[in-house]
């Protein structure tokens, strides 16, 4: 075999180990989520800092999310900190007016809004704080098939951006696709306010929130911009498909941001 010859194989090895490694590794070729019916739990968490009543809502959650990733369950904790309590002096660095308006959307639906405030697919509403239950509420979600199967992968990962491609087993009428970029192990050291002097921690913050119809569409790509700071070692991305009506959260799918991807 001539020397340019044995280059070549050499390098076509290099090429499929490297392919290899990254389908393994759970880089951009991988499909990091694919669960066509099976059953999950999308749980939603109205906080804030400015809140007194919301550090033991924002444990509970916690709670929630480290036991789903220790035991593999699909359980996807949100945590959307809004921005109505900033009035009484402390900004919410995670705060977000269109997480406020995102509650609101289910205020008509449960005749409430407030803070700590759970919502379980879309469909349960109460107290965050309240740790039993929501441990039935999660059972109960966990004993029903998705109606909708999602899955989804991250196609590319830059300093300022990430692009997420999804697909769903079908496209229901008045469906809207959600798309959460959230953080792990955030803390923030509350100086004014009704938490002025404490230490506060948050599991799955809620960085980026991206929403639009699902339409007749069964795929397709979401570009969503970080935020300074964000650890990708500590990020994933959750995708679900909602009824637009009746808010009844149908399918679901999360994955972590691969690993050495920043």
């Amino acid at each position: 075999m001539r020397p340019s010859d044995v280059r070549q194989v050499l390098t076509n090895a290099l090429a499929v180990t490297v392919a290899m490694a990254i389908d393994t590794a759970g880089g951009p070729a991988a499909e990091l989520a694919d669960h066509a019916g099976a059953p999950f739990a999308v749980v939603e968490l109205f906080t804030s800092e400015g809140c007194s009543s919301c550090p033991p809502a924002d444990r509970v959650l916690a709670e929630i999310a480290v036991a789903a990733r220790r035991d593999g369950r699909r359980v996807f904790p949100l945590s959307f900190h809004v921005d109505y309590w900033d009035r009484l002096g402390w900004r919410d660095p995670f705060g977000d007016p269109a997480h406020a308006r995102r509650q609101s959307l289910y205020a008509g639906a449960f005749e409430s809004r407030y803070t700590p405030q759970v919502v379980v697919n879309g469909g349960e509403s109460f107290v965050g704080s309240d740790a039993a239950r929501a441990a039935r509420s999660i059972e109960a979600a966990l004993a029903r098939p998705a109606q909708v199967g999602v899955r989804i992968r991250f196609e590319s990962i830059a300093a300022d951006s990430v692009r997420v491609h999804w697909e769903t087993s079908t496209s229901p009428r008045h469906a809207d696709l959600h798309c959460a970029l959230v953080e792990r192990g955030l803390t923030s050291a509350v100086r004014r306010g009704e938490n002025g002097g404490r230490t506060l921690l948050h599991e799955n913050v809620v960085r980026v929130f991206r929403t639009s119809p699902l339409a007749k569409s069964t795929s397709g790509r979401m570009t969503l911009a970080l935020p300074a700071g964000v650890r990708s070692e500590n990020a994933a991305a959750v995708v679900y498909v909602q009824d637009s009506r009746g808010h009844a959260i149908l399918g679901a799918a999360m994955a972590d941001f691969p690993t050495g991807s920043r």
